[in-house]
């Protein structure tokens, strides 16, 4: 299963290219060239392209790709993908059949992909989808306020989304994505009080403590498999004065100052993954609970709130029969596609206006190795099976 010869080479061509650009997030220079390269690449296909300018975290302009199909009004298939990397580029570098390059896996091998199969279906005279929508993002490898306004913006009216981020390898063949497990931010404030650890220890309430306790069970409440998780990702505590201003008190830290006080101040911060909305509330239901009981038992103040959501992606949702309908094109040619129930990482998906009734296909761009890392490559054989795979799959749509 792979593209013709003459084409894949031609897509791999465009790969380095656009490999060989750095446009790591908040470049704008670079993210602009790598629009620019991609223009030039979508124009012959009966796409009406523009790259358009919208504000990034920072009310900076960043560029987005936007390429339409001749369809007008109604119902549109939406691709999307993003433009930017991690890290700025290197030189890149062929090995075999493995393309190492900044960017490559993550994602600059899915919009190759995608001009190789459009390539593909040009020369042999097959139509695209006319109401096909392609929208290229400049920040989802950052703050992603334009990933996720344009995710939110353009999935509403679509009939499907499909996505451009890349596939895993497995022992026996690839993967494609169904699911996406969505995330609420979290922080506890505890309030105890303080008093001297050596006169007056048992008069004292310790908010460390607490918060210490809360955080050791809320991390021991995560489950296995398709279970939520919870991750302290930071928790501090001591003096009020010290918890509420630590850039004045940063000195105490490795000093021998206040350390006989029982802290009367602590905080943390972490984050709740979920595969469903009820594993999401469920798990949410067993923090507050255990809030509660805690305060309770060490006589503190305890408030437990949520910050940011990003409802998760259902894997057997609404786009489940498309899916299906992509494993068993590609079986159609000799490829094995395993289907990824339970993907950890935000993207595209977790933000389309409504996620729990568009049909999304997520996964769709080759595998590789080394995302945000020095060490990226992708493995060219599955960029070429990727082009096939898109070039079969569009028409069905």
């Amino acid at each position: 299963m792979s593209a013709p010869a003459e084409i894949l080479n031609r897509t791999e061509e465009l790969l380095r290219e656009l490999c060989a650009i750095s446009s790591e997030s908040g470049n704008a220079t670079g993210i602009r060239r790598v629009a620019e390269r991609l223009e030039r690449a979508l124009t012959p296909y009966e796409l009406t392209v523009e790259i358009v300018e919208e504000a990034d975290a920072h009310g900076a302009p960043q560029p987005v790709l936007i390429a339409r199909g001749p369809s007008t009004g109604g119902a549109h298939l939406l691709l999307l993908g993003h433009m930017d990397t991690v890290l700025p580029a290197i030189e890149p570098s062929v090995e075999g059949r493995t393309l190492h390059a900044t960017g490559s896996y993550d994602m600059k091998g899915g919009l190759a992909a995608l001009c190789g199969a459009l390539e593909v279906l040009a020369s042999n005279g097959t139509a695209l989808p006319p109401d096909l929508l392609v929208v290229l993002v400049p920040d989802e490898e950052s703050e992603s306020l334009i990933s996720g306004q344009s995710a939110e913006r353009w999935s509403r009216g679509a009939r499907a989304v499909l996505v451009l981020e890349p596939g895993q390898s497995t022992a026996d063949g690839e993967t494609l994505v169904a699911g996406r497990r969505g995330m609420m931010e979290w922080k506890l404030d505890v309030r105890g009080k303080a008093s001297h650890s050596g006169l007056a220890y048992w008069s004292g309430r310790s908010a460390l403590a607490a918060a210490a306790e809360w955080c050791a069970g809320a991390q021991a409440a995560s489950r296995r498999g398709n279970g939520p998780t919870v991750n302290v990702g930071r928790i501090v505590g001591g003096s009020a004065d010290f918890v509420t201003d630590l850039p004045q008190h940063a000195a105490m830290l490795g000093s021998s100052r206040q350390l006989n006080v029982v802290s009367d101040r602590a905080a943390a911060e972490g984050e709740l993954r979920f595969l469903t909305a009820a594993d999401g509330q469920a798990m949410r239901d067993e923090l507050e609970r255990l809030a509660a009981d805690i305060a309770k038992r060490h006589e503190t103040e305890i408030v437990f709130s949520v910050g940011m959501h990003v409802p998760p992606v259902d894997p057997q949702g609404p786009g489940a029969p498309l899916i299906q309908r992509t494993v068993d094109l590609a079986a159609g040619r000799g490829m094995r596609l395993d289907v990824e129930e339970d993907r950890g990482g935000i993207s595209f998906p977790n933000f389309i206006a409504d996620p729990s009734s568009t049909p999304v296909i997520d996964g769709l761009g080759p595998v590789g190795y080394g995302m945000h890392i020095r060490g990226e490559y992708v493995d060219l054989d599955s960029l070429g099976r990727r082009v096939a795979l898109l070039a079969d799959l569009l028409p069905t749509l």
